[in-house]
């Protein structure tokens, strides 16, 4: 039985991934599903004797969970909350299953759990482009990229679970903000690898579908014409500079100084101000406005939160507004904080907070301590793809328990693979050096 325990343990993220699309399109019993997580998490105390691995991350998530239930007490539409609920649950088991997998290092030292999560979030969002090539409504240059939803079936030129069958391209743009940095740098890092060991047929097909894939993403999130997208991008390319070079830090320097100079020359906020679309649809005079209601019901909602997914209905009733019709569907606060503390309250919101920061002190902690290259160029492009992520945030929003939503909870697993893989490196330079003799011999 523990036998059997152990191999289910071992594969759990996968069996997540499998009921995912089901869970998120909920249907009468699929709500059932959430069961799978329990019985997994049984098992995995037959396996291992914990209900749950233990990482950095338990008493935020904890509390996440708590707060989530917390907020059923505001639940007045169970059918608008339980989809982001169930997103969350299983974000929650996926991180979960996910660091279980990397632990386990099946394959001893080299840490190929880890990278075949890697390898998974990669294809999740080269994928997820894939389907916004074909489900999106292109504008401008792009306009010609429409003919390829032409091409398809009607039964599957619409998208399920999005608004009248389209891909939202800020939201799109959100989850390649997610995915991008980490592929750009996954190919760079492998390329620069296969160039020193002279591996010309390896590099060849790594320069073919992995330089194809980061170019395809890169442009497919230019494409989406999400002005918060191109700000996370640039932002984590910046910043990826910045930990992987000397001269780096300077170049981010020199970013924000000319950024902040160009601004007050131009005047560039009052410009901003005066433009009915500067950013995205609501432009930013429309942002200025939905953020100031979530404020409002922040104040009003602080312990138990609007409940999840519940500020699209609850902004027109309480906190009408004026820039913006009142049939317009506002998915979400267009910052990923204020929406946290709407969904969850302000204990939820310290909660997501805290899983930021945390990634970026277990992220910090690894850096100093990888002494593998393929480590190192894994903590840049993670460190990448959660500022893009931030950064998108600040002006738009990918809200806990939306769709896309599980690779930023791998995401997280990662970061904690990676700080694992740098702590081993550690162990295994310091016993090396035990090993040695001060004359040059083994002991």
């Amino acid at each position: 039985m523990q036998r059997v325990a152990h191999f289910i343990t071992r594969w759990e993220w996968l069996i997540l991934l499998l009921i995912l699309p089901p869970l998120l399109f909920p249907s009468g019993y699929w709500g059932f599903l959430l069961l799978v997580p329990l019985t997994l998490w049984t098992v995995r105390w037959v396996g291992t004797g914990r209900f749950l691995p233990r990482t950095p991350y338990d008493t935020a998530v904890l509390i996440l969970a708590l707060m989530m239930l917390v907020s059923l007490y505001a639940v007045f539409d169970i059918g608008l909350s339980f989809p982001k609920i169930a997103g969350v649950v299983m974000g929650i088991a996926l991180f979960y299953g996910a660091v279980t997998y990397t632990r386990l290092r099946p394959d001893g030292p080299s840490h190929g759990g880890m990278w075949r999560v890697v390898g998974f979030v990669i294809l999740a969002g080269v994928g997820m482009a894939l389907v916004g090539l074909v489900g999106m409504r292109w504008m401008g240059v792009f306009a010609p990229l429409n003919r390829l939803n032409a091409l398809l079936p009607d039964a599957l030129s619409a998208i399920p679970g999005t608004v009248g069958g389209v891909v939202n391209a800020n939201q799109l743009a959100g989850t390649l903000d997610w995915v991008t940095p980490l592929l750009v740098a996954c190919t760079l890092g492998l390329l620069c690898s296969l160039w020193q060991r002279r591996s010309w047929l390896l590099l060849f097909l790594s320069v073919f579908f992995l330089g194809g894939m980061s170019l395809f993403t890169v442009v497919m999130l230019a494409a989406t014409q999400s002005r918060g997208g191109m700000l996370g991008l640039v932002a984590a390319l910046l910043v990826m500079l910045a930990i992987r070079f000397r001269w780096g830090k300077w170049v981010l320097v020199t970013a924000v100084i000319l950024v902040v100079a160009l601004a007050f020359y131009f005047n560039l906020g009052a410009a901003l101000l005066d433009s009915e679309a500067t950013i995205d649809d609501f432009g930013l005079q429309g942002r200025l406005e939905i953020w100031s209601r979530a404020l409002y019901g922040l104040a009003d909602f602080p312990l138990t939160g609007m409940s999840m997914n519940g500020f699209r209905r609850v902004v027109h009733v309480l906190y009408p507004l004026f820039l913006i019709s009142p049939d317009t569907d506002i998915a979400h606060a267009h910052n990923h904080l204020l929406q946290a503390g709407l969904d969850l309250g302000l204990l939820g919101l310290a909660a997501y907070l805290a899983l930021w920061f945390i990634s970026a002190g277990l992220l910090w902690q690894s850096w100093r301590r990888a002494t593998s290259s393929a480590h190192r160029t894994l903590i840049v492009g993670l460190s990448g793809s959660l500022v893009a992520g931030w950064m998108f945030g600040m002006l738009d929003a990918i809200s806990l328990g939306s769709r896309p939503g599980f690779i930023w909870w791998l995401l997280l697993a990662l970061v904690v693979a990676v700080h694992d893989a740098a702590t081993a490196d550690v162990f295994d330079a310091a016993t090396r050096s035990a090993a040695v003799s001060p004359a040059g011999g083994a002991e």
